[in-house]
């Protein structure tokens, strides 16, 4: 097989060579197999090249025959119950339909001889019932072992009374963008789909599927029912876990990194669910001009924003503002990289974290409790004085002094800061993000081209605000400490405001 890999390179390298740059785009839009064939046809040697195509084609059906024993077909049953409408004027509340029979399908792929199959948590979460369809056709029932809706993994087994054939688990860590990707699936409930392309990009984030993505993005197609199924490479060994499109036929999918898979499965198996570490913060990302103003090299790391009470980071004496740029040694990209280093690390585990705190960097040692399964709600609140309102004139907002009843209006707990009592919209206020039940805590400002230390100032009154706002330079950016009322409690943030003392 790898001589046959090896022929198949020689052959494209040396034919797209002689196509001109516009052909090669042309033919790059084509499905990575026609892209082959088209290459072949171009160069004119028929009978050479109708010999790699029959050595491809080769390549591929003995891959299809050895995974697809391995490759499962899943339908999860549940029970849904649809309220009814209460009719106009009527006072009682309606009595509910009964609840009504729903079936899902999707895929997995056997990792173990004795029935072990892993999927996607989304595959069979809320289920009352789990059938497994082997390639021979034979129907099991199958209970789960245990699920992680973080990465939207799971595993389920099966008992078959016999050995059952498995996948090979490559190592997604050595993928290269433009290599095979084979997926095998049941897309729209058609069984065992094998279809090939090519790996598109790598550590994918910000997808919304699961709250720790690194997803391998891939052409091959990938639709409603490949939830499950594996990704393989040109060896026929797992790269991934087939998980999410953009929308059905957009020719982007995305898939769950083995490696990452590996990792929680072992977990799944022994305990049933994956403990992660849990650092009691919020945290946002940080941004050219957020960089500038806190007194970075560059846009890297994760700004932190609100702390839990009493939580591992408040504890260590991480304080809003900090930005997180490395733990135990390793540099931190960005929030999704932050997410991934805190959550693999287990409970009760000592890391070392590197704050950059306003220009200056400090080490903290944090205790890492377990990563809770609801966000914690709001404390009690504190009570403020004064009752004072202002306009802010052209920049279009209105501010007043933060009271107790605005804080209990709004889920505030903090009495500290200005109050955005109102927005105008299209303003240069609405423009920068502002809006009204926000809450002013602090700014933080350089001049332009200014190299020395930022100027960090806390607002805790009207007349401090209007200060600060005649000390900042015209035309500087300045990164405001905001706060705003949520269910869960108050939650703190930071805003780059561009507007505020424009030029």
């Amino acid at each position: 097989m790898g001589e046959r890999r090896g022929i198949i390179k020689q052959m494209v390298s040396l034919d797209v060579t002689r196509l001109k740059t516009r052909e090669v785009r042309m033919i790059r839009r084509v499905f990575p197999l026609s892209l082959l064939f088209l290459v072949f046809l171009v160069s004119g040697i028929h009978g050479a090249n109708l010999s790699v195509l029959r050595e491809i084609e080769e390549v591929f059906t003995q891959i299809a025959e050895r995974v697809k024993p391995a490759v499962v077909s899943i339908r999860a049953e549940s029970r849904i119950t649809r309220v009814r409408r209460k009719p106009r004027g009527e006072k009682k509340e309606a009595p509910p339909h009964p609840s009504v029979p729903r079936a899902s399908s999707g895929s997995g792929f056997i990792i173990d001889p004795e029935g072990y199959i892993l999927t996607n948590n989304h595959v069979v979460s809320g289920a009352r019932r789990l059938r497994v369809t082997l390639p021979d056709d034979s129907v099991y029932r199958a209970k789960v072992i245990g699920t992680d809706p973080y990465t939207d993994l799971a595993l389920i087994k099966i008992d078959a009374k016999r050995p059952l054939p498995t996948v090979k688990l490559g190592d997604s860590e050595k993928l290269k963008v433009g290599q095979w990707s084979i997926a095998v699936g049941d897309p729209f409930g058609i069984t065992r789909t094998f279809t090939v392309g090519v790996v598109s990009g790598m550590g994918r984030t910000g997808v919304g599927v699961a709250r720790y993505e690194y997803f391998i993005q891939t052409d091959a197609a990938i639709n409603r029912g490949n939830s499950g199924g594996p990704l393989l490479n040109i060896d026929g060994e797992v790269i991934g876990i087939n998980t999410a499109i953009p929308a059905p036929g957009s020719g982007i999918g995305f898939a769950i990194p083995i490696n990452m898979a590996r990792d929680v499965v072992k977990y799944l198996r022994r305990l049933g669910t994956f403990p992660r570490g849990y650092l009691g913060v919020t945290i946002q990302p940080v941004g050219n001009d957020m960089a500038h103003l806190l007194g970075l090299m560059g846009p890297s790391g994760a700004l932190v924003g609100s702390l839990l009470k009493d939580g591992p980071a408040q504890a260590a004496g991480v304080k809003a503002g900090d930005v997180i740029v490395s733990i135990n040694g390793k540099k931190v990209d960005d929030t999704a990289h932050l997410q991934r280093l805190v959550g693999w690390t287990p409970p009760g585990e000592a890391v070392s974290l590197d704050v950059i705190r306003y220009g200056q960097r400090k080490r903290l040692s944090v205790t890492l409790t377990k990563l809770p399964d609801a966000p914690s709600r709001g404390k009690k609140l504190t009570p403020a004085v004064q009752n004072e309102k202002e306009e802010s004139g052209a920049y279009g907002m209105n501010i007043e002094t933060l009271t107790v009843e605005l804080m209990k209006k709004n889920r505030l707990t903090t009495p500290e800061g200005v109050f955005v009592s109102d927005v105008e919209s299209g303003s240069r206020a609405f423009r920068d993000g502002l809006r009204a039940g926000m809450v002013i805590r602090e700014f933080t400002y350089r001049a332009p081209g200014n190299r020395t230390a930022p100027v960090r100032v806390k607002i805790g009154s009207l007349d401090e605000f209007e200060g600060v706002l005649r000390k900042i330079p015209a035309g500087s950016n300045v990164l405001a400490r905001m706060g705003r009322g949520t269910i869960q409690g108050e939650r703190t943030f930071f805003m780059v405001l561009r507007s505020i003392r424009a030029k």
